[in-house]
């Protein structure tokens, strides 16, 4: 087993009994001392780790639509270790400081914005970080994905260019939309094989058994474009990850929206109701397809950065 296995499977192991997906619609500050404090999992951009680790770790948290503000906080500490700002390192890698992301440059739908220690913000090409900010929590449509908008006290300070910083969040919300895709795909098949109609199981059925397989691949797919998208980060962070961060959050976002989608079908009427996820996964999909811009945006956007 590699260390990635080894990573993922001890991340999986609490998420799976501390963080179930229910519990995600309220706020649990124990599960952000377990991250932080227990495993150490905020400290992988400051101790060098590629970031292919830390993407491991979010499609665990995709699994469980995770509430705590590791993605926002995770790639704010990886875009500051790479623009040599060591200021909050510390604060972040202990779970101390959380972060916020403005990277399209809006403050009237920031993640994570209400509890965030510091913001970092796009102003055009330029990346700030800001300190002295308010915010005011809206309640959004995923209720796992809080939200604030958000008013800022004083400037921020320019740290450098915002485009790797753009990169990471594409990447990290591409691996994030894999995991909770992956996880939609296990459920349905689980209901297919325990649901009977006429004396059989769902499952049994030609025309549902080759949907489930159309998604398995559309989940596949997306999959390799989320993972060379990570790898790019360490290997070819000005070569290949312009064009590749962008096309994998397209990708992986689209196929999120499409496995969610056709998972509330294929539970039946029971996949419509309120006390089943199917729609907590169905909503995520949706929000996490419109950040940051939707897929006609980001490939045209990877088209103009492969020079075409």
């Amino acid at each position: 087993m590699s260390d990635l296995d080894d990573l993922r499977s001890a991340v999986r192991g609490l998420l799976t009994t501390h963080a179930p997906v229910r519990a995600q619609l309220h706020d649990d500050p124990s599960v952000w001392k377990r991250l932080t404090a227990e495993m150490g999992l905020m400290s992988l951009p400051s101790e060098g780790m590629p970031f292919s680790y830390v993407c491991a770790v979010l499609e665990e948290t995709g699994r469980v639509l995770l509430r705590a503000p590791y993605l926002s906080s995770v790639v704010a500490a990886a875009a500051l270790h790479q623009l040599g700002d060591t200021t909050y390192a510390p604060g972040l890698a202990d779970g101390s400081i959380t972060a916020a992301l403005a990277l399209d440059g809006r403050l009237d739908q920031v993640v994570d914005g209400a509890g965030a220690s510091i913001l970092l913000l796009a102003d055009g090409d330029d990346l700030l970080v800001v300190e002295d900010f308010t915010a005011e929590p809206l309640e959004p449509m995923d209720r796992t994905r809080p939200q604030a908008r958000v008013d800022l006290t004083r400037p921020g300070q320019r740290l450098g260019t915002s485009s790797h910083a753009r990169n990471l969040q594409y990447v990290a919300l591409a691996s994030e939309s894999v995991g909770a895709a992956q996880r939609v795909v296990e459920l349905t098949v689980e209901h297919l094989r325990v649901r009977e109609q006429f004396g059989r199981p769902l499952g049994s059925f030609q025309a549902l058994r080759h949907r489930v397989a159309d998604l398995t691949v559309a989940v596949e797919a997306a999959t390799s474009s989320a993972w060379y998208a990570a790898r790019a980060v360490s290997a070819s962070p000005e070569a290949d990850l312009p064009v590749a961060a962008p096309l994998a959050k397209a990708v992986t976002a689209d196929a999120f929206v499409r496995v969610a989608g056709e998972s509330i079908q294929l539970h039946g009427g029971i996949g419509f109701t309120w006390e089943h996820d199917a729609h907590l996964y169905f909503k995520r999909a949706w929000t996490t397809s419109l950040m940051h811009g939707d897929s006609r945006t980001l490939r045209r956007l990877a088209f103009q950065r492969a020079g075409q």
